[in-house]
């Protein structure tokens, strides 16, 4: 099939339509009438003429005789039978048909029936008089639906830019890794590229690809009844933007900076990206409060209580405990912690006052979508300290973390999948410093999938590691540190995620680095990033691409 490509300038913005311009057979044209209940009688005045319904006269009585007795004979009322109208054919694409019916099935009746016309060409079966209205890209049109069309490249291509006019010719001339299709439509193994640094999900971005319904003459007022109905059918649906971020740790320089009051230093070169998520995740990675004693490992960390505020007012959402310093500090800490972020108004994952607790997700809705967040932990025994986490696993009375096993994430996760549109699994797991994720790493992150996840987020390398796209939904297997004063590489990023109620439609990693003190900063543009190539080199390893 071929396809013809439309620009349109709509109030400064770019507007591409693609056309498509193959014929279909005549054998495959089909006509499905649609009748149900009420009268347009506007439109059947406006297009299609009432056929006269015939007089009916009155039978005559018979003339009675001089010597009968006259009674009354009733004359009988006449009866009409109503003629139905010609139908009113509304054209469109195959991919359209199941909201076009269900819209003509609302307007529809027995007097004015609508039909459904396949089509592979609606414009033109319009202008062949084979249809009344048409369903299409013409840009003529009244404006059905409008989302961003997308140049698509796979993820792991090291191409993030493209300018509106280089925009413009692979649009045109076509372009050899790039694929075209609506933002709706991507998958999380390609990324859309920003069009004069613009993402698809801004309201500036330029192009953009229309549905409109166009009508012969004399057709107003059936478009002016079909389009509302069209419109709420065909709404894009609804999306939500994730951002997340590796292991979190505000002891050290960055505990007293908070402890000195300056709550917004730790995020402050970041957190305008947190803002404008519609939900933050991260892990924090040590104890959060004032009490306790140090645990017998090799580096117990605690964040002072201030830590809480400072992670509210940089934007997070969702934090999980469920990390090999999360009790540092003991039980009687890691419940401090947990009521310190409550009451900041950030919800902690992965730990409770018991098993119960530890594992219950936290369920929330975003732009109309259900979220499920569950937080789990299971990493080796400590090599330096030969301190064991698993001894932190909360238990049926005791407070402690959610140690996970993939049979108990799987549990979990189908427990929640009938209650939420999507569900997120934040995974601590893994050999720290070691790029490929371990076998039981990998074997819990598939679990959570396999059993309905959509998303697993992952820490405890402290170091970037590789995406794997399996079985319908996503693992980012690490995502390094971020707010950390360590030793070390310092290479980190903002993963953002797009999800719809499909599960991942798009992920982008966003270069940052962890300057001397532990505060993460964006890169700059020119600024070199070799650790994005390696997740990217990673990511197909794992893919097998």
């Amino acid at each position: 099939m071929t396809k013809r490509l439309l620009f349109i300038l709509c109030g400064g913005v770019l507007v591409v339509s693609l056309m498509s311009c193959a014929s279909q057979p005549a054998e495959s044209v089909e006509l499905a009438s649609v009748l149900v209940t009420a009268v347009p009688t506007q439109i059947v005045n406006e297009q299609l003429p009432i056929p006269n319904s015939p007089t009916l006269s009155p039978t005559p009585s018979p003339v009675p005789s001089a010597t009968a007795t006259l009674t009354a004979t009733p004359t009988p009322s006449p009866t009409a039978t109503a003629t139905p109208n010609p139908p009113i054919i509304v054209a469109a694409a195959p991919e359209w048909e199941t909201a076009v019916t269900t819209a003509l099935t609302t307007l529809s009746t027995n007097q004015q029936p609508w039909q459904y016309h396949r089509s592979d060409d609606p414009t033109a079966d319009l202008a062949a008089g084979l249809a009344h209205l048409a369903v299409s890209d013409n840009p003529d049109g009244a404006l059905i639906v409008q989302e961003p069309l997308v140049l698509a490249i796979s993820f792991t291509t090291h191409w993030q830019y493209i300018s509106l006019a280089d925009a413009q010719a692979a649009l045109e001339n076509g372009h050899q890794i790039v694929t075209v299709l609506p933002w709706s439509q991507m998958t999380p193994n390609l990324k859309a590229l920003q069009v004069n640094g613009i993402r698809p999900n801004q309201p500036e971005y330029p192009l953009q690809t229309q549905l409109t319904l166009t009508a012969v003459p004399g057709m107003e007022t059936a478009v002016s009844q079909l389009l509302p109905l069209l419109q709420n059918a065909l709404q894009p649906a609804p999306v939500v933007h994730l951002a997340a971020v590796g292991d979190i740790m505000l002891d050290r320089g960055l505990g007293y900076n908070l402890q000195q009051g300056y709550l917004t230093y730790p995020f402050a070169k970041v957190s305008h990206l947190f803002h404008a998520a519609d939900i933050t995740v991260g892990n924090v990675e040590s104890a959060l409060g004032s009490g306790g004693e140090p645990m017998p490992k090799a580096y117990p960390f605690r964040a002072p209580p201030e830590a809480a505020e400072a992670l509210a007012l940089a934007g997070f959402d969702v934090v999980s405990l469920a990390n090999n310093h999360g009790m540092d500090y003991g039980a009687e800490t890691l419940l401090e912690g947990i009521d310190l972020l409550k009451a900041a108004g950030v919800q902690p994952i992965g730990a409770g006052a018991n098993r119960a607790e530890a594992r219950a997700p936290y369920i929330t809705e975003v732009n109309g979508l259900t979220m499920a967040f569950l937080g789990y932990v299971n990493v080796p025994v400590e090599a330096r300290s030969a301190f064991d986490v698993r001894t932190w696993d909360a238990t049926e009375t005791a407070p402690g973390l959610a140690w996970g096993e993939p049979d108990v994430v799987a549990e979990d996760v189908t427990a929640v999948r009938p209650q939420a549109d999507l569900v997120v699994v934040v995974l601590h797991s893994g050999y720290e410093y070691v790029e490929e994720p371990s076998e039981p790493q990998a074997a819990i992150a598939r679990a959570a999938i396999d059993a309905g996840a959509d998303l697993v987020i992952g820490h405890h390398a402290h170091i970037l590691q590789g995406i794997e796209f399996y079985n319908g939904g996503v693992i980012v297997y690490g995502l390094g540190n971020f707010a950390f004063e360590i030793d070390g590489d310092p290479s980190t990023a903002i993963l953002n995620v797009w999800l719809d109620e499909n599960g991942v439609r798009e992920l982008e990693l966003i270069p940052a680095t962890i300057q001397f003190g532990g505060q993460p900063r964006l890169l700059e543009v020119w600024e070199p990033f070799p650790a994005l190539e390696r997740v990217y080199y990673l990511t197909r390893i794992l893919n097998r691409w």
